[in-house]
C-alpha cells in the first residue's frame, strides 16, 4: 500500500511537470494572445451537472495553429477537450481533468465563401449559429439547422454533435446539412476535405465520420454547409388536440397532403405550456381547454394555392374533432409568438429544475405505448412526479424529462435519478428506440452506450478510436469509456 501510494505520487508529479512544460511550450510556440486562464464563461455548461476542471484555455485564430497546438498536446499526451458554444447538454465541453486543456474556436468565427449557384456557404468553426443565418437570409437563401440555443452555439459543435433542432422533419440534421469538412488530427495533420460536391464518391465517407464524433476524432475547423433558396410563403399554426392519438392523427394527415412543405411539427406537453406559467416566461395562446397536448406545426411553399389547402385541411382535422383552438400565426410578429412557446419551454425546464432529463427517439408507431408505459412506472415511485414532454414528433425525437413536485427541489429526489433513467432507457430499447436522439452521448450518457449499444458496433468505434488517437489526447472520456477505448 505505501508503495503504491508513492507511485501515485510520482504520477501525479510527472504529469504536472509535464503539463508545466507543455504550457510553457505553448506559450513559447506561439503569441502570448493564444493561451489564457481557464475564465468563469468556460465552468459550467447549462445543466450544472459538470464543472470544468481546465486551468487554461487555448483561442487558436487559425486552422494551422490548431496543427501546431495539437502536435504540442500529442507530444506531451496532454488531452485536449473542444469548447464550441459551450451549450451542449450532456457534458462533451467539460473537462473532468485538470491536466487537460480546453479548446475554445470562439476565434476562428469567420464565413470565408457563399456560392448562390451552388447553394452552399464555407464557414469556420466558431461562426454562431444565428449569424450563419442573418447571412444567408440577406441573400434570400435558409440554413435550416435551427435550435433554441442559435444565438449561442457555434456550428463547429452543431456538427461535432450532429445536432438536429426544429428542422430535420424535411432537411434533416447537421450531418445532412455538410458538404464539405476541414478537421485537425490528434496528430496535428490537417484533412481538407472542403467541398461543394452533393455526389462523391470516392472512398470512405470520412466527413461523416467525423460529424457526430464530438471531437473525439478530429478538431473541426472548417464546413461547406447546404443552403436552400428560401420560401415565399409560410404558415405557423398552434392547435390543441384530445390526446397522442390525435396528434399522430393529424401529423399522418397532414404530412400526407403537405409532406414537402411540412418544416415542423412540434409535440407540446400541457406540463410544458404550466412550466411557462409557472416561470412567468410566456402566457399561453391556447385558452380554456382541457387538453393534454397541444402541436405546433409550420409549412413552407412558394406556390400561394398552397395556403387555401392547408387551411382547409386543418378546417376538416377541426370538424372531425381531431384538432381545436386552432391559432395561425398569420403575421410574421404572431408566427415569431407562436414559436417562442416552443423555444422557451427548454429554459422553463432549467428554471423549474429536473431531476432526470432524456433526449430518445423512438419509432412514431410506439411513442404513445413509451410515453404511456413510462408514466405509469414513474408514478409508481412517486405520484406526485411531473413530467414534461415535449419535442419533434416528425422525426421521432422526445425530450422526455422528469421534475419534482410542484414547490420541491430536485436536490431532495437526486437518489431516484439512477431508477428513473434505468426506466426511460429500458423503455426505449424494449420499443426500438434511441436512448440519444440529438443530444449526443457526451459525458453523461457514456455508461448507457457501453450498457445499450450493440457489441461489434461498440467495437468498431473502439478500433476507430485507437487507431486515430492512440493515446486518447481529443476530448477524453467522451463517448467511450477508457476501459472501452482500449479493448
Amino acid at each position: 500500500m505505501i508503495e503504491e501510494a508513492r507511485l501515485r505520487r510520482i504520477e501525479k508529479l510527472n504529469k504536472q511537470k509535464d503539463y508545466d512544460d507543455f504550457i510553457n511550450n505553448v506559450r513559447q510556440t506561439f503569441s502570448e494572445s493564444i493561451i489564457a486562464d481557464i475564465s468563469p464563461s468556460f465552468l459550467t455548461e447549462p445543466r450544472g451537472v459538470y464543472e470544468n476542471k481546465s486551468l487554461h484555455v487555448i483561442k487558436p485564430r487559425s486552422t494551422q495553429e490548431v496543427s501546431e497546438f495539437l502536435k504540442l498536446a500529442n507530444k506531451y499526451k496532454i488531452g485536449v477537450v473542444p469548447w464550441s458554444g459551450g451549450t451542449g447538454l450532456v457534458g462533451g465541453q467539460i473537462s473532468q481533468d485538470k491536466y487537460c486543456v480546453t479548446l475554445s474556436m470562439e476565434r476562428m468565427n469567420k464565413i470565408r465563401n457563399f456560392s448562390s449557384v451552388n447553394q452552399c456557404i464555407e464557414v469556420e468553426a466558431g461562426v454562431i449559429l444565428e449569424s450563419i443565418h442573418e447571412y444567408v437570409n440577406k441573400k434570400n437563401f435558409t440554413f435550416p439547422l435551427s435550435m433554441a440555443s442559435k444565438g449561442s452555439c457555434c456550428i463547429g459543435g452543431n456538427l461535432a454533435t450532429n445536432a438536429g433542432g426544429i428542422g430535420v422533419l424535411k432537411y434533416g440534421s447537421a450531418r445532412d446539412l455538410c458538404l464539405g469538412l476541414e478537421v485537425v488530427l490528434a496528430d496535428g495533420s490537417i484533412i481538407n476535405d472542403i467541398k461543394t460536391l452533393k455526389k462523391d464518391n470516392t472512398g470512405y465517407d470520412l466527413k461523416n465520420l467525423f460529424i457526430g464524433s464530438e471531437g473525439s476524432l478530429g478538431i473541426i475547423t472548417r464546413a461547406v454547409l447546404r443552403l436552400y433558396p428560401t420560401p415565399s410563403n409560410n404558415i405557423v399554426a398552434f392547435f390543441g388536440v384530445q390526446n397522442f392519438n390525435s396528434a399522430l392523427e393529424s401529423y399522418l394527415e397532414i404530412s400526407k397532403k403537405f409532406g414537402q412543405f411540412l418544416q415542423a411539427f412540434e409535440l407540446i406537453s400541457d406540463v410544458g405550456l404550466q412550466f411557462l406559467e409557472e416561470t412567468k416566461m410566456v402566457q399561453t395562446i391556447v385558452k380554456g381547454n382541457k387538453s393534454e397536448w397541444h402541436v405546433l406545426i409550420e409549412l413552407a411553399f412558394n406556390n400561394q394555392s398552397v395556403e387555401q389547402d392547408v387551411y382547409e385541411a386543418l378546417g376538416d382535422l377541426y370538424n372531425k374533432n381531431i384538432i381545436f383552438e386552432v391559432v395561425i400565426g398569420d403575421t410574421a410578429s404572431k408566427s415569431k409568438k407562436l414559436w417562442k412557446i416552443r423555444e422557451d419551454i427548454p429554459e422553463a425546464n432549467r428554471k423549474v429544475g429536473a431531476i432526470s432529463s432524456h433526449d430518445i427517439s423512438l419509432p412514431l408507431e410506439n411513442m404513445e405505448s413509451f410515453i404511456n408505459k413510462s408514466l405509469i412506472e414513474i408514478k409508481e415511485i412517486n405520484s406526485f412526479l411531473r413530467v414534461n414532454c415535449f419535442g419533434h414528433m416528425g422525426d421521432g425525437n422526445l425530450h422526455f424529462n422528469v421534475f419534482p413536485p410542484q414547490k420541491e427541489s430536485n436536490a431532495n429526489y437526486i437518489k431516484i435519478k439512477p431508477k428513473l433513467t434505468e426506466i426511460i432507457n429500458n423503455n426505449c430499447r424494449s420499443l426500438g428506440g434511441s436512448f440519444s436522439a440529438e443530444h449526443g452521448v457526451g459525458r453523461l450518457k457514456v455508461k448507457d452506450l457501453k450498457q445499450y449499444c450493440d457489441e461489434g458496433k461498440l467495437n468498431v468505434m473502439s478500433l476507430i478510436k485507437n487507431a486515430m488517437d492512440p493515446i486518447a489526447i481529443l476530448n477524453p472520456g467522451v463517448i467511450l469509456s477508457q476501459d472501452t477505448q482500449k479493448k
